[in-house]
């Protein structure tokens, strides 16, 4: 049986509960002594040095710092003793405002105001959504930002992610993830680093889920990598990279893909987990994710990393360079990556090798497409095909009688057999930033990002449901009639198809910022990004050709081949290798291509400063206009089911969007008149008006508190309106009708399926609000959040049968979709079924079946169904503790779902789908510890995903795995500025939890890893 290979369901929530509440542990803080190397210079330089050696946060203004110059300091200083070296006994002086936190300030000066200029010495941000990120000291994992401190004050003036107000907070719940932070995940990229967030829900789309059947949507051919925040669709999580949209991914470009972006080249991530189309625009319902790539550094960086699971594949391999420059005013940075890890085959894991499931004790999904092929009979009053009788094994198919076929018997075929669970990647990126002042006020930035991602795996086997009849002259009859369906699979015949292509990212940005009188500043941009994705199927059974080698049609004259010369294709074969090898380079010729291209081109300006004075600081206000142009075209060949390759429909459409927004925030309580139980209040709000050339206009507000109630306990409030407009193809896609083989009361119904887009689509809308607790007292070595979440998705924009084509003859939540016909015994279903099969909209890639033989019209198009309201909690703690010279550093993260209630139509009942297979787990969590002495550290990580049921109500087991990581920087000596480190994931090698897959896999895809146990190793070295 598969399991995790470690204790019972108790015991694991225990080591959960006991991670949690050693968090809770308050021991007073013993000061750390760390290794401290800064040149004399500059003192906003040697600050900045100075945080980054000790990882605290050192936060100051520039009009305090600028001009003043300190000493060079050397040995091993706890932050507050090198504090003072560097300040001296100056004016200047140093205070802790909470753990991992200092602000360095005049003496005797009050706290500054929040939302005046504040610096951070790992890096600030470019853009209209670049963030501060308020807790970058979580060990190994991602944790969610505390509010700003009071006090801290900016260098450059930054903007909050969830505010356009430099300088301002956000009242939404805010992750942010540094660079060391993400490497402590123990991911190897960022795509996959986003992935293990417990708010990412793992069923959108990814190179895991597209192979396995776990991503419904068959959007994602060129095996991007999206992140679904709270499982509401890749497509309603906006990405966005230095503050600016980038292209869509996919075949509609409806989702953003972050595995193109070179890792060495980010320098934070921050994740809004909230609605914010009151700021952003379409689609940030699910949330915000800003990747804040690098800018300012001076010197270089190699990074080479080594990869391989014990298992065998997949092994993976980087190799990175960053060189940066910085001189007066201005500098240059530069970063390429290469990435490159092996395929995954499914032969190569126990758990996928085959899919009769019944040595887990689940069912056999072995299909009735087999090798050798079975005869199909379908039962004229159900509309119900599986096999009559099985073609015998170990014949050459030649002199067969009825007498050698026995009623009832079938053969079973392997669906998933020479196919991959990961495809192989490789992954070429280049990262160019600029940034120069002109003067005191003008600064500018301009940015450019190309990556190119290759992309090669074996496809499942070919498989195809065929007519054959007393043409071909290898034909027998159990029954003695002229002709029968045969269900067949090319495994004994050809080799799995193989899919390839590339995918070609660009992005190029420019700015201005524009220092303006009385503290406004103007912000200027313009961007371009695209995205090009090409593919390419080979080795496809072409059902024409195939038609016409079973002699079903006659010689084409269009072909060059000839069944009088080059012979038949023989269906009764019983042994691999007896058919012909020209008839079958013949029948295997069939590909596909296409070719993608998304595009999005925007500018905009905005405005923000100070209003008016307000008691507890200045109002302030930001305002701007944008305007941004989206493109699609898709174009291809299809060589599966015609004499000669013939172009797929086209598809060329654009739309533009026309946007302004306001946006407020009101402190009404500051330094200057907080008293016991308000320290301080702030209230905000924006709204955004977008107008769509297609869909038409829709406004979004949003309003924010912010309660600080005692120094360290805050509370924190949102509400807001968030949309999603249609993808440019859920609107034109042109209309289709395809055969497909759907499952039912034990066997299968060919099935009509209409697909297409709807013209007559609204935007997706919908409803959130957040309450959030942050308690972080100043004398605490620890942060505790808390954040309840609540949002009611309307109108969603859903192919319903699409994302559940396993069950949609049986679902009665899918009746509306699904018209069952009996055209053997009705004339009317019949005529009907036969005008849908000749027209030119038909579509014979899956074959092509006369209409008797029909059981169900299927739609499948674009509709706006019914709504989805999510609601759950996210927890978060982390904490770090001097022990002797020795600190340890403890976090732990996690999401509970209190509900996932869907309608899949306004009519349809609510269905409460949390905890079910294809749907967001009850709990995810992720609890490390990080001990440190001298230049090791050592750190342990337990990552758990709850268990839930499969759509028959089938348990599927807890997931527990752990992670180790050590790692080693020297501060001294000839290897300083050298780093090592080894990560092992899934340390004791847990396979994933039995699920009895209908695609024949004994695990789930979206949320189990098929790696297994997976060693990394990686080597640094700066200069």
């Amino acid at each position: 049986m598969i399991q995790a290979k470690m204790a019972g369901r108790g015991r694991r929530r225990a080591l959960l509960g006991a991670a949690m509440a050693a968090l809770l542990a308050g021991a007073a803080q013993a000061q750390t002594l760390h290794a401290v190397d800064i040149p004399a210079g500059p003192l906003d330089a040697a600050l900045l040095a100075l945080g980054q050696q000790t990882g605290e946060q050192l936060f100051f203004r520039r009009d305090v710092v600028a001009g003043r110059q300190a000493p060079a300091l050397r040995g091993r200083y706890t932050p507050e003793a090198a504090l003072a070296q560097l300040l001296g006994d100056g004016e200047l002086a140093a205070r802790r405002t909470g753990p991992g936190v200092l602000v360095v300030q005049r003496r005797g000066e009050a706290p500054a105001e929040p939302g005046a200029e504040a610096s951070r010495p790992f890096g600030h941000g470019e853009g209209d959504a670049d963030a501060l990120g308020w807790d970058s000291r979580s060990a190994g994992m991602l944790a969610t930002a505390p509010p700003a401190p009071t006090a801290p004050t900016t260098v450059e003036e930054l903007q909050v992610t969830g505010s356009h107000i430099r300088g301002g907070r956000s009242p939404s719940p805010l992750i942010v993830a540094t660079r060391a932070d993400l490497e402590r995940t123990g991911q190897t990229t960022i795509a996959q680093a986003l992935r293990s967030l417990p708010q990412n829900f793992g069923g959108g789309a990814a190179e895991g889920t597209a192979l396995t059947g776990a991503d419904r949507s068959g959007k994602n051919g060129a095996f991007s990598t999206g992140i679904n925040l709270r499982g509401l669709g890749s497509g309603a999580t906006l990405v966005l990279v230095n503050g600016r949209r980038i292209a869509g991914s996919g075949a509609f470009g409806d989702f953003a893909d972050v595995s193109s972006i070179p890792t060495a080249a980010v320098e934070r991530v921050e994740v809004l987990l909230d609605g914010a189309s009151a700021l952003y625009g379409s689609d940030a319902v699910g949330g915000v994710v800003n990747i804040i790539l690098r800018r300012r550094f001076d010197g270089g960086e190699l990074r080479l990393l080594g990869g391989a699971a014990t298992r065998g594949e997949p092994a993976e391999g980087q190799a990175s360079i960053v060189a940066g420059r910085r001189w007066a005013g201005g500098g240059a940075l530069f970063a390429y990556e290469l990435q490159r890890r092996d395929d995954l085959p499914a032969a190569d894991r126990p758990f996928s090798a085959s899919a009769d499931l019944r040595r887990f004790g689940g069912a056999d999904q072995r299909q009735a497409n087999s090798f050798p092929g079975n005869i199909l009979r379908t039962d004229p009053a159900t509309g119900i095909t599986g096999p009559g009788w099985a073609i015998p094994a170990g014949q050459d198919g030649v002199g067969l009688s009825a007498a050698d076929f026995q009623a009832g018997t079938a053969n079973r075929g392997e669906p998933r057999q020479g196919s991959d669970l990961l495809p192989r990647q490789t992954l070429n990126a280049v990262y160019l930033a600029l940034d120069q002042d002109l003067g005191e006020r003008v600064g500018l930035t301009a940015d450019a990002r190309y990556s190119v991602r290759r992309f090669k795996t074996q496809a499942l086997p070919g498989t195809a449901s065929f007519t054959v009849n007393r043409n071909n002259p290898y034909f027998v009859s159990p029954t003695g009639a002229a002709s029968h369906a045969i269900g067949y699979s090319f495994v004994g015949d050809l080799p799995n198809p193989v899919i390839s292509g590339a995918v070609d990212t660009l992005a190029l940005t420019g700015g201005a910022d524009v220092r303006l009188p009385a503290g406004w500043r103007a912000d200027l941009h313009a961007a371009y990004a695209q995205e090009i994705d090409e593919a390419r199927t080979t080795g496809i059974v072409n059902s024409a050709l195939l038609s016409e080698a079973l002699g079903t049609a006659a010689d084409r004259p269009q072909t060059a081949f000839s069944t009088a010369r080059d012979g038949f294709f023989n269906p009764f074969v019983g042994t691999a290798g007896a058919n012909n090898p020209a008839v079958l380079a013949f029948v295997g010729s069939g590909f596909t291509t296409s070719r993608s291209r998304s595009a999005v081109t925007s500018g905009g300006l905005q405005l923000d400063g100070p209003l008016w004075a307000l008691p507890g600081g200045p109002l302030k206000v930001a305002l701007g206009a944008q305007a941004r142009r989206e493109t699609l075209e898709r174009s291809g060949h299809n060589y599966a089911n015609s004499v000669a390759p013939t172009p797929t429909t086209p598809v060329d459409v654009a739309r533009t969007v026309l946007a302004g927004f306001v946006e407020a925030r009101a402190p009404l309580v500051g330094p200057a008149n907080r008293r016991p139980g308000l320290e301080s209040l702030e209230l905000s709000g924006s709204v955004r008006m977008e107008r769509y050339s297609d869909v038409g206009t829709t406004t979004n507000p949003r309003l924010g508190l912010i309660w600080e109630v005692l120094p360290g306990l805050a509370l924190r409030a949102t509400y807001g309106r968030s949309f999603r407009a249609p993808a440019l193809r859920e609107v034109r896609d042109p209309i289709s009708y395809s055969p497909s083989l759907l499952p039912f009361g034990g066997g299968r119904v060919l099935s009509l399926i209409l697909n297409g887009g709807n013209p007559d689509l609204a935007p997706e809308t919908a409803e959130s609000w957040t309450a959030t607790l942050d308690l972080a007292p100043p004398s605490w070595p620890v942060s505790l959040h808390a954040t309840l979440f609540d949002v009611r998705f309307d109108d969603r924009i859903e192919r319903p049968v699409q994302q559940s084509f396993t069950t949609a003859l049986s679902d009665p939540t899918l009746a509306p979709f699904v018209d069952r016909i009996a055209p053997g015994l009705d004339e009317a279903d019949l005529a009907r079924i036969n005008a849908l099969i000749n027209s030119p909209l038909y579509s014979s890639v899956n074959g092509v079946f006369p209409g008797e033989q029909y059981g169900a019209i299927v739609d499948n198009r674009y509709v706006n169904t019914g709504g989805l309201h999510v609601r759950g909690l996210d927890l978060s703690a982390n904490g770090r503790f001097d022990v002797g010279r020795d600190t340890l550093s403890l976090a732990a993260s996690g999401t509970y779902m209190l509900d996932h209630e869907q309608q899949v139509t306004p009519a349809a009942p609510v269905v409460e789908q949390r905890g079910v297979v294809g749907f967001p787990v009850r709990f995810r969590g992720r609890a490390t510890a990080d001990w440190t002495r001298g230049d090791v550290t050592v750190g342990a990580a337990l990552n758990h995903v709850a268990g839930y049921r499969d759509g028959l109500g089938a348990r599927i087991g807890d997931q527990t795995t752990v992670d180790l990581q050590l790692r080693w920087e020297p501060a001294s000596g000839v290897l300083k500025d050298t780093a090592a480190s080894l990560t092992v994931r899934n340390l004791f090698d847990a396979d994933p939890p039995f699920y009895d897959n209908p695609s024949g896999l004994a695990y789930d895809p979206a949320n189990a890893d098929p790696v297994g146990r997976y060693v990394v190793l990686q080597l640094s070295r700066r200069w």
